[in-house]
């Protein structure tokens, strides 16, 4: 090739001219703000993401060159810019120099600085607050202030209180001066109230409430199912709700039938942790015809669910298809899905029900699972493959494990399950089925799970020459009776 010639010889000896080498320069602008939108939904995306990742990311971006700062300042809602403000940087600083963003607060700490009552001045530019509240802060005359003035571009409130273990503070009626209209998500953890918030009866596009660990004092914690259902008729856009008493207790419901009911039209979401007989009374005034996820925590030792099935029965999804039931020495729960496909179960789980139980008294996790079964016999009759583990009773030992084996609830347990094909068991309980539906061939076949084909059995360190004999001859008598089975054996899943 000449000298001074561009381009490049190839194998035949012609010149090939090359084009100019591309560079992210050349982009136009809205080129570029899609990749800084795809960088912005790619942090966001994350599974484990802290909410100031984007926020402190954009800065970086920002410093690159005057034409980056310039195609990202021309677009602050569409990527999503906010001052992140916390109680360990400059925020007075920061709030000078930037653009007037929105501004998120965040401080977990049992003081709040000048930083954090900098950016709270800034009341018409919040958008979220995240905040955990000491007695020390319910005496400050500065955040005092702060907090009776109006929010209005405030979408999400966090507050958690220090003292949620004894004397619990009591959140003020006239928090953020009882108006927030654009507030999307609200959350309390460990504050007492015996009315509705009033801050959230002017939140008519509130979308998630979450309620945690409402402290368990007369007078001061105990708020009755009839005030939040009257405080929830307003909300119709409220699509999650969470509420959780402290240790699980949530007084004592009194009152007469309700007359009136919410509509919640919207809500998709309900998780509750209390006694039943303030779910039953609080599902009693409400419907629900969106819901598709149902999770609640249960305190025996008398558990009342009838409303529970009524709502579970209307949830918005197919029939339920795999119940996976788990007995515990503390605890018994159920979750429901509406497949059988293991691929499936991790992306929804539509209904969980965990019952809480005294673990000094053996048989009481099977009699508890049996009473909940034989409520819920609408919603089960439909289920065709039946998992039942008990890995924490491989302890037990003795005669706690004579009156497990013993208890006169399994058969109750088993009767719902009438359309069970596939039976998945593990642990000690394996024996305890396998030796009771031995008892049901012949003509009582079908007085436990008639349409029973498959058996996978998990193996364990606990298994004997007995068990297996109970086996064999369980498939004998099911051949024998008409309705033959058959039996697999899974390896021992690792710890």
């Amino acid at each position: 090739m000449q000298k001074g010639k561009k381009g490049v010889s190839n194998a035949t000896g012609k010149n090939r001219q090359t084009s100019p080498r591309a560079t992210i320069n050349t982009l136009p602008d809205e080129v570029l703000l899609e990749i800084f939108d795809f960088c912005r939904a790619a942090i966001m995306d994350q599974i484990i993401v802290r909410s100031w990742e984007w926020q402190t990311e954009w800065h970086t971006f920002v410093h690159v060159c005057q034409r980056w700062r310039y195609v990202i300042f021309s677009s602050p809602l569409g990527l999503d810019l906010r001052l992140y403000c916390t109680d360990t940087g400059h925020v007075r600083e920061m709030l000078d120099v930037w653009p007037p963003f929105p501004i998120e607060i965040c401080s977990y700490s049992e003081k709040i600085g000048d930083d954090v009552m900098a950016a709270l001045e800034h009341h018409d530019r919040i958008c979220k607050i995240s905040l955990s509240l000491a007695k020390s802060h319910s005496e400050d005359p500065r955040l005092a202030t702060l907090m009776q003035k109006s929010f209005p571009a405030l979408t999400s409130l966090q507050l958690v209180s220090l003292h949620r273990h004894e004397n619990p503070l009591v959140l003020p009626d006239g928090i953020l001066g009882g108006s927030a209209p654009r507030l999307r998500s609200f959350s309390l953890n460990g504050f007492p109230f015996l009315t509705f918030p009033r801050l959230l009866l002017s939140s008519n596009d509130l979308s998630e409430l979450c309620l945690h660990n409402i402290p368990d004092i007369p007078d001061i914690g105990y708020i009755s199912p009839e005030a939040i259902v009257t405080g929830l008729s307003a909300l119709t856009c409220l699509t999650v709700l969470l509420i959780e008493f402290k240790f699980g207790r949530s007084g004592t419901v009194q009152g007469p039938p309700p007359v009136t009911r919410a509509l919640l039209p919207a809500l998709t979401y309900f998780q509750f942790r209390g006694v039943s007989e303030y779910l039953e009374d609080l599902l009693s005034r409400i419907d629900a015809p969106q819901l598709k996820h149902f999770w609640v925590q249960l305190f025996g030792p008398h558990i009342n669910i009838r409303q529970v099935i009524r709502v579970s029965q209307s949830l918005a999804l197919r029939p339920f298809k795999r119940a996976d039931v788990h007995l515990g020495p503390d605890h018994t729960n159920i979750t429901l899905y509406e497949s059988e496909s293991a691929d499936e179960l991790a992306d929804s789980v539509p209904f969980y029900l965990v019952i809480m139980e005294d673990e000094d008294v053996p048989g009481q996790q099977v009699l508890s699972m049996a009473q909940i079964c034989t409520q819920s016999l609408p919603i089960l009759s439909s289920v065709t493959y039946l998992d039942i583990r008990s890995d924490r009773f491989e302890r037990w030992t003795g005669h706690n494990l004579e009156v497990l084996m013993d208890s006169p609830a399994w058969p109750v347990l088993l009767q719902p399950f009438t359309a069970v094909r596939t039976l998945r068991l593990s642990g000690k309980i394996r024996s305890i089925v396998i030796s009771l539906l031995q008892a049901h061939t012949g003509e009582s076949v079908t007085k436990l799970l008639p349409e029973l084909q498959n058996i996978y059995l998990l193996q364990s360190h606990w298994q004997d020459e007995i068990e297996e004999q109970t086996i064999e001859r369980f498939i004998t008598a099911r051949q024998l009776s008409d309705h033959p089975i058959a039996v697999h054996r899974l390896p021992q899943r690792r710890t």
